[in-house]
């Protein structure tokens, strides 16, 4: 029985994967969970799981991340408190199921080479890394001509600048086809979220940035592919359930017959590809921009969304002014090469304090 701890398990990745847990009582246990502020949630999973041990907030996590007993170390919590224990699970030489994409976006470099140094298996739960994850069963990284990250096709690719200037949080939180908070829901309609899926490919296959690309896929069956130097192409396709992606991770290396989600029916589904809207979403380039500028230019990515983002929920800036406010944080900043952790948070925090500046002057293009 491989026993689990799950770090964010109120959260819908959190949520999902006890589902997975609870249709599977003779393979997984969980015996460490771990909330933010849901409390009376995370009751209600004690009393059913029985875990170990418990956290709430942010206190404690490295204590649960690093349990003697535990197989697998999932860490599904949102933003950047998901880092230390991250690292403190990989150095408790604990495999790793990775949801929290701040972890490689922030420090991708620091935490590689820990899975390096201490042998241990990262194993991205994330729709798009996963399925590059699988397909490279086809073949080694040395052999990768290229990866290519694919992305839907919703209802904001259809509309004018003048259109995107006038989305709305409201809008934007009607998306169908995945179950997402309120943050990544909009890094998903600005594309930036595309753009940290390039950062955390950069670190997790060992990839440059000529060999990541993008292109967009309508009808959500393909959730990426890996093109080898022979020109073949392996793809993954499936439902869009991120419950495969997490079933996939919990019991890696080994395929399970699937309890709670569907097969794919592929007769008369279409298939397509098209080349990214960059001129309409600019930033889709900001990911590749930060991997050719590595050290602390992803941090500064991402602390300028989180102060764009923030500042757009509350109505203050408009949707179309988020890339453009953090490209000029981008532009003035002093990158520090092979940064340690302190200095990684620190470059983040420079990055909202000079993009909230910005936004207060009014200083980005509008």
């Amino acid at each position: 029985m491989k026993k689990i701890v799950i770090l964010g398990s109120t959260g819908v990745i959190g949520r999902q994967a006890l589902e997975i847990i609870r249709a599977y009582p003779k393979e997984l246990k969980v015996i460490g969970l771990s909330a933010y502020k849901n409390i009376e949630l995370l009751k209600k999973q004690i009393k059913e799981f029985k875990p170990q041990q418990t956290a709430c907030g942010n206190e404690d996590l490295t204590r649960i991340a690093t349990l003697k007993e535990a197989d697998l170390v999932l860490i599904s919590v949102v933003g950047t408190a998901g880092l230390r224990p991250t690292l403190a699970a990989i150095r408790a030489k604990k495999n790793v199921a990775l949801a929290t994409k701040e972890v490689l976006v922030l420090a991708g470099g620091l935490v590689m080479n820990e899975v390096k140094k201490n042998k241990v298996q990262l194993i991205p739960v994330d729709s798009e890394h996963s399925a590059i994850f699988q397909c490279l069963h086809s073949g080694i990284n040395k052999e990768i001509k290229r990866i290519i990250l694919t992305m839907g096709k919703g209802r904001f690719a259809f509309m004018s600048h003048q259109e995107l200037e006038k989305v709305s949080l409201k809008t934007i939180y009607e998306k169908p086809t995945w179950r997402m908070g309120q943050k990544i829901s909009v890094d998903s309609a600005t594309c930036l979220n595309k753009s940290f899926e390039v950062i955390e490919a950069k670190w997790l296959f060992d990839l440059s940035e000529k060999q990541i690309s993008i292109v967009v896929h309508p009808e959500y069956l393909c959730h990426s592919m890996v093109e080898f130097q022979d020109g073949s192409i392996i793809a993954e396709i499936g439902t869009a359930d991120m419950r495969r992606y997490i079933q996939y991770a919990l019991f890696y290396p080994e395929r399970k017959k699937a309890k709670i989600t569907d097969s794919v029916d592929l007769i008369n589904k279409k298939i397509s590809f098209e080349p990214p809207p960059i001129n309409k979403f600019p930033g889709l380039n900001l990911g590749h921009k930060a991997v050719v500028s590595g050290g602390t230019m992803p941090a500064v990515l991402h602390g300028a969304d989180d102060s764009a983002v923030d500042a757009f929920i509350r109505g203050e800036i408009k949707f179309t002014n988020i890339p453009s406010i953090i490209k000029q944080t981008m532009e003035n900043h002093r990158v520090k090469k092979n940064p340690c952790l302190n200095e990684i948070f620190k470059a983040e925090e420079w990055a909202r304090g000079y993009s909230k500046k910005i936004i207060i002057e009014k200083k980005y293009e509008k």
